[in-house]
């Protein structure tokens, strides 16, 4: 394979699936964080709920905005890969390539990809697998076993 450029689409589908968990998380937590408050301030039960509610509030800001509609300014935009590496491009304009230890690992509806780059910095990218179409994804596993296993043989 010479060169080849993936493009990210939103996950609408998943961001409003997440954003339904992330929202009941959220609205638990705050009626458990509320009620343990009004019963006694200094509840360890209620700190516990409280934490929860900003989890629960920056999770879910994280993977609907970030990794679901592609808003943010450090959301994956594309990825290109190359003859022996990976080129993972953002949406702020930035592009880390990777080119040894690369790493995949996905679920059902996430594909997390990490590597280092030439200056040994570690670079990780999540992708919904929903944002590709199912073609572009099996393409886009193979090249990255392909890699992999470039690199393993290599060493």
């Amino acid at each position: 394979m010479t060169d080849e450029r993936f493009v990210l689409s939103p996950d609408k589908k998943g961001a409003i699936w997440s954003g339904l968990f992330h929202g009941a998380a959220l609205f638990m937590s705050a009626v458990l964080s509320y009620e343990y408050y009004t019963k006694d301030h200094g509840s360890p039960l209620f700190y516990l709920f409280f934490f929860s509610f900003w989890l629960a509030l920056f999770s879910g800001f994280t993977s609907v905005i970030n990794h679901c509609l592609l808003m943010a300014r450090r959301s994956l935009k594309s990825i290109r890969v190359s003859d022996r590496s990976i080129t993972f491009e953002w949406k702020n304009g930035d592009a880390d390539e990777v080119v040894r230890k690369l790493q995949f690992q996905g679920g059902r509806t996430i594909l997390g990809v990490w590597g280092e780059t030439i200056d040994k910095r570690r670079i990780q990218a999540t992708i919904r697998r929903n944002s590709l179409s199912k073609e572009e994804l099996n393409l886009l596993l193979k090249e990255f076993a392909r890699i992999r296993d470039l690199e393993k043989a290599k060493s």
